[in-house]
């Protein structure tokens, strides 16, 4: 993961300046260790939309065990894999239990909106992949089942089906700086899927089991927020309201 020497710390009336600036939130602020600390990226405005922090990475297993004192991964490699196998329910227990790192009682570590999260993918591109050259998608620049790449060129070739999760970082970011926006695990966000009344919730950006179109960019999954024993399943999360 990326050093945090000379990033600054994470202040809520402080937003970036350019697309993909940094800063970071110790999850153990009593004990700082690279392995707890959370790097946020910055998300700009668009429009009448607002800027946002987003987490560079997925939240892996270190800093989850940090918050709630157990693991529920299915790929116990190391504290730098992401946690999978988690519900969207769970993720809602993972915000709240961060609130006591933010004192001013108004801010926690929440699930992206789905437009947001697809606007932080897609990084200013109108591609459906924002690594590489952006219309075509190898297990070289993610991790899905890489007997089935997505896109129509010379780059899109059959490559790795690793069955596993991998180290957060492991691939390449996109322009704001965001690791495994495609592939990796499927991510929750705070949206219902197709209103309220479908009784799930959205997940974007497929996951180390799917075909290379279920990562790109537009791509959509719902599931219901209480099924977290799925081992492609996982969060990135970002400074939010309560």
């Amino acid at each position: 993961m990326s050093s945090t020497t000379d990033l600054p710390r994470y202040q809520p009336d402080r937003p970036g300046q350019e697309p993909g600036d940094e800063c970071y939130l110790d999850l153990t602020p009593d004990a700082p260790s690279q392995e707890t600390r959370m790097i946020f990226c910055w998300c700009p405005p668009e429009g009448a939309e607002l800027g946002f922090w987003l987490g560079k990475h997925l939240v892996t297993q270190a800093q989850w065990q940090a918050l709630m004192g157990s693991n529920p991964s299915r790929f116990k490699e190391s504290g730098q894999h992401p946690v999978d196998s988690v519900s969207w329910d769970m993720a809602q227990e993972f915000a709240q239990a961060s609130r006591g790192l933010f004192p001013d009682g108004r801010t926690q570590l929440g699930l992206p909106q789905e437009a947001q999260w697809e606007r932080a993918c897609r990084a200013g591109s109108l591609g459906d992949f924002a690594v590489g050259a952006g219309h075509s998608l190898n297990s070289q620049l993610a991790n899905f089942d890489g007997n089935y790449p997505e896109g129509q060129s010379s780059s899109a070739f059959k490559w790795s089906f690793r069955k596993k999760t991998l180290p957060v970082g492991s691939f390449p970011p996109n322009a704001w700086g965001l690791h495994d926006m495609h592939g990796q695990l499927w991510e929750w966000c705070a949206d219902w899927y197709d209103g309220e009344k479908s009784g799930a919730r959205v997940l974007r950006g497929g996951s180390w089991i799917y075909y290379g179109w279920n990562a790109a960019a537009g791509s959509r999954y719902g599931r219901v927020p209480e099924l977290g024993i799925i081992s492609s399943y996982g969060l990135r999360v970002s400074p939010s309201p309560i």
